[in-house]
């Protein structure tokens, strides 16, 4: 559904994107993670036709989004960052005026604009004027500003950034809801959100790609499955020998907190043996997306 082929892009001395290629298939929602900086929006702006590349090739459903904007930016949704509503517009309003803009007709776009404010939870809000909705609201109605039109593709950037938790799990849910229906690009530095919604995640820093999979798939390549986190009493006493235990993979020792990541439940015993007295706490966690980042940040 959408290929993008040695893509370049530079502003004057900085390069934003350095010959970055990925795709994306049909019904995928793929995330793009990376701090900010990272070319993830310069990305996706190429794809929605906002931004011109310097070099390289992008196609939306066969079409060159330089050659044909106008085809491929009628099959996007995009929701950027900061919305940028018009303030005074109420709810209902926005959607129709956008949805005229997009074309679609007349005699569908009411029941469309219904079937919206329902889909994001905001009947109750929709003759209220844009200016007295909470960041919250705002992304919701963006969201449903940029499926007017019905689009095949969703582009959202960084969609629950500034939310509080509670809402930011709504629009998680929301997005999920939509999975498979659409194809979709999230843009997000929340590594936990990119795990929890993504089919595959694409890792970008300092306009690079660094590896591309599933978040099982990348997870597996960086120190083991598992980690262990203990709480040491003294740190001056840890083991040298704890790697040379078959299974382990990596250790991390921070003040008196102690990592250790491995394969197998079954050498925790002999870790907390090693350790023995002066083990003060143990918790046990899978290892993260943030510990592949981490991990491969500091390796390119």
């Amino acid at each position: 559904m959408i290929e993008v082929e040695s893509l370049r892009k530079s502003f004057g001395k900085i390069i934003a994107l350095d010959d970055i290629s990925f795709h994306v298939d049909e019904g995928e929602l793929l995330g793009i993670i990376g701090p900010n900086g990272a070319g993830k929006t310069t990305a996706i702006r190429i794809i929605a036709c906002i931004l011109h590349p310097d070099k390289g090739k992008v196609r939306v459903a066969g079409l060159d989004v330089t050659h044909d904007p106008i085809k491929v930016k009628s099959m996007i949704g995009y929701l950027p960052e900061e919305p940028n509503l018009y303030e005074r517009f109420t709810a209902r309003d926005l959607l129709k005026y956008f949805g005229e803009l997009y074309g679609v007709p007349g005699d569908v776009l009411d029941d469309r604009v219904n079937e919206l404010l329902e889909l994001v939870g905001m009947e109750d809000r929709a003759n209220d004027p844009i200016n007295t909705f909470s960041k919250g609201l705002r992304q919701r109605i963006g969201i449903a500003r940029a499926l007017v039109h019905d689009p095949p593709i969703l582009i959202l950037d960084e969609p629950t950034m500034g939310l509080d938790p509670a809402t930011a799990a709504s629009i998680r849910e929301f997005i999920r809801e939509l999975k498979g229906d659409k194809t979709m690009i999230l843009c997000t530095h929340y590594m936990e959100e990119a795990d929890y919604l993504c089919d595959r995640v694409a890792i970008l820093n300092q306009g690079r790609i660094l590896d591309v999979g599933t978040p099982r798939e990348l997870k597996s390549k960086i120190k083991g499955d598992l980690t262990l986190e203990i709480s040491l009493i003294d740190p001056s006493r840890v083991d040298i020998n704890l790697l040379e235990v078959e299974g382990v993979k990596n250790i991390r020792l921070d003040g008196n907190r102690l990592e250790i990541s491995f394969k197998n439940r079954s050498i925790i015993p002999t870790i907390i043996g090693i350790l023995g007295e002066n083990v003060y706490s143990v918790n046990t966690r899978e290892t993260s997306l943030d510990d592949v980042f981490i991990e491969m940040v500091k390796g390119s």
